[in-house]
């Protein structure tokens, strides 16, 4: 078959020729069009497979499998070439469920064809037999990958490089696709001495692999060979790579290098310096700690390909004499290389806090990429392998622990600025355990990592700072301090489901999508104008979950008025969705792709879609709990720790700023661990309204015994603290049913608090008398 580049131009006298030029779909001919303006297109003798019907393989005139694999992945490319996906996709599904099919097998058809790749990757992205043509590549990217790995392979190119110029340029290319794992076998072989004639060759091959070589050469530099040594340390300063900077310092630090050793290591330093331009400046342990924050912060120079789903640690087995590797999930290859760094810098300056403390968040974003609860210190929990820990390490909780506060901190400072909520849930715990008032609030600057996590977007990590700080009883004001209580309201409130709030300033809309959000079971509120609705809001909805602003708003516009909402504590956060009409979409991307929680729908969106935009954000940043089980267990948290600040009574804390959520807990119901544990809040709480509520929710008959018991005794502990606050007919209630009440566990609850209350001397006479024999 001739095989040309087929010009844009060419598509209509070649559909003409296939007699289907007036059928071609609209779709079909942009493909093609997009096929051919890349260079991907053929054109020559049509297959006569072209006359079958459509997604009908044609069976190989060769019985082999061989020649079967090879006219299935042809016709595949061939089919989907022109454009005609259903018969590509029937070829396709036959190639991959073929059982002869392995991936170096389709790896080498793929080489026979030096467009295949290309092809395969325009079709995932642009026609309907994608799904498959990914399935194609996948196969033949795990065919690389083996061919890559493959011992035998690599060990008779090395032994090519001893063999005339052609066969070594041969063998070098074929070592360099092997990459990293050609070194070892590389090095084996200059460990041996009945292969020295190969080592000239070995030693100036070894460069040539370039950067995939560096991270096991700098393991090469753990043995004790000096010759070894040496060899690693003239390839990476040929290769360059910054990367092996610190590796080189320590070596050259060593006590007792010999003289040429430590020439080699300057020469090399020196050269990797003078073509990089990099900073040679700080001792080795600094220098570890910047590779570590590089790995950490999976900088491109360092981070995993990732077109891999695993990445390989080296390291030294100085028992094996071996250069080995471990492999590990690609997710968890730059915490791991992080922490791999900052043992090296620990190791040469064991005092090295930014050192230890990197090494503890890589430590705990290692755990929750592995799928571990970083707030647990389970050592039985399951997650994801990694082999690159032993069996019994410990978790990550256990080393923060032990690190104390102030490496928690700057451990909690790090997840602030990158807003890495798994780290800070990580830190926070730790410091939930190990630190008092002192260590956590910092002075008047608002400095701490922990306060500042109380503006963290995620509101998990906000609320767990707000718990962190409340259960530590500050006795002074602190900056942020008045952020703490509202925090836990609002974890109290979360509960409560969905509140909206819309702006649109055109009625019929703004109606429309408010009855939409009501159908929803959304609670939503409305205006024209921006700020009669912020007010409807404060007065009707409990919390906050986000905000609907149509693009034409204006007194504010949306700009201010999202302005507005960053600069109040309970707002700042919430999800803002922008609808918009044709003329305001530019407009509106461009405030959308300035913050995360930020979005752009259609004018005409309907309610459904709203919500599940406004979830995908909460989903995305964390800007509210969107798992009703932890929302519940936050709000349950809350009002414990504020129950504990309300019966301290020394806390900087005021806990009254909460008396609104509180009591909406109790009434509203919903689950009665809550009810319980804010009646248990309101206690403490010196005003007359938490003991109404109190009394309210003891004498209601629709609550259940357990509640009005909870209820009882919770009004009994406000009695005592504060006094009798409530008014006649609320005591009179209260008294009915210590005198009348027919269930005696719930009268019994009753007598307490009436008791508590300081009831008149007559009532008292009353239940007397009544009990007389």
């Amino acid at each position: 078959m001739g095989i040309r580049a087929l010009r844009p131009g060419e598509y209509v006298t070649m559909c003409n020729d296939m007699g289907s030029a007036r059928s071609a779909s609209a779709g079909r001919f942009t493909f093609l069009i997009l096929m051919a303006g890349a260079g991907l297109m053929i054109a020559g003798p049509v297959s006569p497979a072209l006359g079958q019907a459509a997604g009908s393989p044609v069976s190989g005139s060769s019985s082999s499998a061989d020649d079967g694999l090879r006219s299935l992945y042809e016709n595949f490319l061939h089919f989907a070439r022109l454009g005609r996906f259903d018969a590509a996709d029937a070829y396709a599904g036959s190639l991959l469920a073929h059982g002869d099919l392995t991936p170096i097998r389709l790896l080498e058809l793929a080489d026979s064809d030096p467009r295949s790749i290309d092809t395969l990757t325009f079709l995932v992205a642009n026609s309907t037999v994608g799904d498959n043509a990914a399935a194609v590549l996948e196969v033949i990217r795990q065919g690389e990958f083996e061919r890559r790995q493959d011992r035998d392979r690599i060990q008779a190119n090395v032994e090519k490089l001893g063999g005339h110029p052609q066969m070594e340029f041969n063998a070098i290319q074929r070592l360099q696709e092997s990459g990293e794992y050609a070194v070892p076998w590389m090095i084996q072989a200059l460990m041996d001495p009945a292969r020295s004639d190969l080592h000239p060759r070995i030693v100036s091959a070894l460069p040539k692999l370039g950067k995939p070589a560096v991270s096991p050469l700098v393991a090469v530099l753990d043995t004790s060979d000096p010759a070894l040594r040496r060899f690693a340390v003239d390839a990476l300063g040929e290769i360059g790579y910054p990367q092996a900077l610190p590796y080189l310092g320590r070596l050259l630090a060593t006590p007792d290098l010999p003289s040429d050793l430590a020439e080699a290591c300057v020469e090399a330093i020196d050269r990797i310096v003078g073509r990089r331009g990099y900073r040679a400046d700080l001792a080795p342990a600094g220098q570890f700690v910047a590779l570590a924050d590089q790995y950490y912060r999976e900088a491109g120079s360092v981070r995993a390909d990732p077109r891999l789903e695993w990445a390989n640690v080296w390291r030294w087995d100085a028992d094996a004499q071996f250069l080995d590797h471990v492999t590990v999930s690609r997710d968890i290859f730059g915490p791991v290389m992080a922490m791999d760094c900052c043992n090296n810098a620990l190791d040469l300056e064991s005092g090295n806090v930014p050192a230890l403390s990197l090494w503890l968040a890589a430590n705990v974003r290692r755990e929750a990429r592995l799928g571990f609860d970083v707030e647990s210190g389970d050592p039985n929990e399951q997650a994801a392998p990694d082999e690159s820990r032993p069996d019994d390490f410990p978790r990550a909780i256990y080393f923060s622990r032990t690190a104390g506060p102030a490496y928690c901190q700057r451990v909690l400072a790090r997840a602030v600025r990158d807003h890495d909520a798994d780290v800070a849930l990580g830190a926070i715990a730790a410091l939930r355990a190990v630190a008092g008032s002192s260590s956590l609030i910092g002075d008047a600057s608002g400095q701490e990592p922990l306060v500042q996590a109380l503006r963290f977007p995620n509101a998990l990590v906000r609320i767990k700072a707000a718990l962190a700080l409340a259960e530590s009883l500050p006795r002074s004001p602190f900056y942020g301090s008045e952020t703490v209580v509202p925090t836990l309201a609002a974890a109290v409130l979360q509960t409560r489901g969905l509140g909206m709030v819309v702006v649109d300033p055109d009625e019929a809309a703004l109606n429309r999508l408010l009855e939409g959000l009501g159908a929803e079971g959304v609670r939503a509120v409305g205006h024209s104008s921006f700020y009669p609705a912020l007010d409807r809001a404060r007065r009707e909805l409990d919390w906050v979950s986000g905000f609907v602003l149509a693009s034409n708003s204006a007194g504010p516009d949306v700009h201010d008025a999202i302005g507005v909402l960053d600069q109040d504590a309970d707002l700042r956060n919430a999800p803002v969705i922008l609808l918009s009409n044709p003329s305001d979409e530019m407009r509106m991307d461009d405030l959308a792709a300035t913050d995360d929680r930020i979005t752009r729908l259609d004018a005409a969106a309907d309610a459904a879609v709203v919500i599940a935009r406004l979830d995908a954000i909460a989903g995305a940043v964390g800007s509210y709990l969107d798992d009703q089980g932890l929302a519940l267990d936050m709000a349950v948290q809350a009002a414990h720790a504020l129950r504990l600040v309300a019966v301290d009574g020394r806390s900087a804390l005021d806990p009254h700023g909460a008396e609104y959520a509180l009591i909406r807990a109790l009434q509203v119901g919903g689950d009665e661990n809550l009810q319980v544990a804010a009646a248990d809040a309101l206690a403490g709480l010196a005003t007359a309204q938490p003991q109404h509520a109190l009394a309210v929710a003891a004498t209601d008959a629709g609550n259940t015994r357990s509640l009005r018991v909870a209820a009882c005794a919770a009004l009994a502990e406000s009695a005592k603290r504060n006094g009798n606050l409530l008014d006649e007919p609320e005591l009179n209630a209260l008294i009915n049913i210590a005198i009348d009440e027919a269930d005696l566990t719930l009268r019994t609850a009753a007598s307490q608090a009436t008791g508590a209350l300081n009831i008149a001397p007559d009532t008292a006479s009353e239940v007397v008398r009544r009990y007389r024999s």
